[in-house]
């Protein structure tokens, strides 16, 4: 039991969400996210412009409350609705 409970302890400093998920930020971890979520868009829209692409992401990024501007940029990226309104773009 209180080895359990020295690993749930740990577990939780370690900010893992479950045994599949961890809680992590930065750089290192948004650029493969968005490089992933601007492949979906050129394959959804292969005539998308750097412009377009950025615009999109800017667009449709969600600002988090509570949080500075230099934690969170733009926001954080709604894959569903970029590559929806890459899609609509000519």
């Amino acid at each position: 039991y209180a080895l359990r409970q020295l690993i749930a302890l740990k577990i939780r400093e370690e900010a893992v969400i479950t045994r599949h998920y961890k809680y992590v930020d930065g750089t290192s971890f948004s650029a493969p996210i968005i490089s992933s979520l601007i492949a979906c868009m050129i394959q959804a829209n292969p005539k998308l412009t750097p412009q377009q692409i950025k615009r999109i992401l800017i667009g449709t990024a969600e600002r988090l409350p509570h949080y500075e501007v230099d934690r969170q940029g733009w926001g954080v990226v709604d894959p569903r609705k970029a590559v929806e309104l890459a899609l609509t773009q000519k």
